[in-house]
Formats: structure tokens, sequence, C-alpha cells
């Protein structure tokens, strides 16, 4: 019976070491969670005050895109844009959505043809850029953050 005893009592101290934890320093957590972050999605994109009503991320892109789209539009349709040529072209305009809502155009990149026959494209591009509605800021993990993307400006005249 001893001996019985003796074994349990060995056998329950040789068990303990399989019940310990690794304790992981804060440093190691932090790097293994932003190891896991996708840095080049947002979980909520920016959002002007008509597009707030949609709450899925996919709805909710679009309706920003065309709404951008849409001022972006109306800002250049109303200018006359007359040519000696034909031109189709595509300036890339270069955006910032800071993370307090704030819009911010970065660069214009434009064709020096179409720079010259238009010199007031640029702007007259600031100018529908600075014409846009209030932004909500885009969000990664509930904290409001700074985004930047390029949108197209097809240029075209018949």
């Amino acid at each position: 019976m001893k001996y019985i005893f003796y074994a349990l009592v060995l056998c329950s101290m040789a068990a303990c070491q399989y019940f310990e934890t690794d304790k992981i320093s804060s440093d190691t957590f932090y790097d293994q969670e932003l190891k896991t972050i996708s840095w080049n999605q947002v979980d909520q994109f920016p959002n002007f005050v008509s597009c707030q009503k949609y709450s899925d991320k996919k709805a909710s892109k679009t309706c920003f895109e065309n709404t951008l789209i849409s001022n972006m539009y109306k800002g250049l349709s109303s200018k006359h844009l007359v040519s000696s040529r034909s031109i189709k072209d595509t300036i890339w305009v270069s955006l910032t959505v800071s993370e307090k809502g704030d819009i911010f155009l970065n660069t214009i990149s434009i064709d020096s043809l179409t720079a010259t026959s238009f010199p007031d494209v640029s702007m007259w591009i600031t100018q529908s850029i600075d014409s846009l509605p209030s932004l909500a800021p885009a969000h990664k993990r509930g904290v409001p953050v700074a985004v930047s993307f390029n949108l197209p400006v097809v240029l075209q005249t018949k």
C-alpha cells in the first residue's frame, strides 16, 4: 500500500508539467497580432452622409465610389471643353481621406498634351474635390484611419 501511495504521488508530480502554460510577453503578442492584420483593407470605408444607411461593406463602398464620381462629374461637366482635335485621356487623381474625414488632393497625373489643351483642368478637378460633401472617415478595428486611393477621370472630347 505504501508503494502505491508513493507511485501515485510521483505520477501526480510528473503530470504537473503538462498543465503549465507558456507565458507570452506583451511584445510577442503584439508582434503576432500585427502579422494577422491586413493593412491594405479597412473594416468600414469612408462614408458620405447619404451612404450611412448601408451597413454592408460592399454596398457602402459602392455608394462611396458612386457619390464621389457623381460629384466629380457634376463639377467637370459644367465646364465647356473645346479642343481642335479629339481627345480621350485618363487623368489619375490621388486622394486621401484623413482620420478626421477631411479629403485632400495629393497629386494629379495628367498627360502633357492634355494639360496644354486644357490648362485649367487641374483647377477644375481641385474645385470639384473641394465642393464634396462632408465625410465620415474609414475605420479599421473601430479606430478612424486615413485612406489613400487613386481615382481615374476619363476626359473625352469629340
